[in-house]
């Protein structure tokens, strides 16, 4: 099975995701700012025993994890280190893969496929986004084609008429962003979700794909230092 841990934002999220059966087996998620370096070896624990207790009485199950998949950002410096540092410790004790997955590719992956153009935006603070124009591979990955920083009032000319963009449910756009986006045409999704459910799946695509992340040098998306701002 495949253990997922996002620490990227406010949000601390952990799941077990059995990728024979493309379900997820346990699920964790709370919203405590600061806390995730308590709440994240809980909430594994917490998985374990729920597996332990609950799932393998009804299945025949291994409790092996044969994969971590962890959110890379861009996000918090502070929760993606916590993040980041568990997995890579955990992976090295325990001789598993990694893969790191960009909360771009979160977002991403709650829109509907299509033809239309997909971008995803993260608060970046000072009147900022990380902004990420994505499209999906013939299997259902995400893929970033371009990220860099932008400034929030310069959306409206960055996004092209028609594209659908989605955004966490937890960051805002002012109302007169929004007006141009309804002008252009372009569908904006404000309910998406930093869920550890779906950073499982995306790193199982993902691993299949292209196989494991450098344990040694696998770092979050820091996109700030090397991109310019429009």
């Amino acid at each position: 099975m495949i253990l997922a841990i996002e620490t990227s934002d406010v949000i601390c999220s952990v799941a077990f995701w059995d990728e024979v059966n493309k379900r997820t087996l346990f699920e964790s998620t709370m919203e405590i700012p600061m806390q995730h370096a308590t709440l994240l070896s809980v909430f594994v624990e917490n998985g374990f025993n729920f597996i332990d207790k609950r799932i393998k009485e009804l299945i025949p199950f291994k409790r092996e994890i044969s994969l971590v998949a962890v959110s890379v950002g861009p996000g918090s410096f502070t929760g993606l280190r916590i993040g980041l540092s568990f997995a890579q410790g955990y992976c090295f004790a325990k001789n598993i893969p990694i893969v790191g997955i960009s909360n771009h590719q979160i977002l991403a992956f709650q829109a509907t496929p299509s033809e239309k153009q997909l971008f995803s935006i993260i608060d970046a603070r000072r009147e900022e986004v990380y902004f990420a124009r994505l499209k999906f591979d013939k299997d259902g990955l995400p893929e970033i084609e371009e990220h860099r920083v932008v400034l929030k009032d310069k959306l409206p000319e960055v996004i092209p008429s028609g594209a659908v963009i989605v955004k966490p449910s937890f960051h805002s756009l002012d109302a007169e962003i929004l007006q141009k986006f309804q002008v252009k045409g372009v569908s904006v999704h404000h309910k998406g979700l930093y869920l550890s459910r779906f950073l499982a799946e995306i790193g199982y695509k993902k691993f299949l794909k292209s196989g494991a992340d450098d344990l040694k040098t696998i770092e979050p998306m820091y996109i700030r230092p090397f991109a310019g701002v429009l």
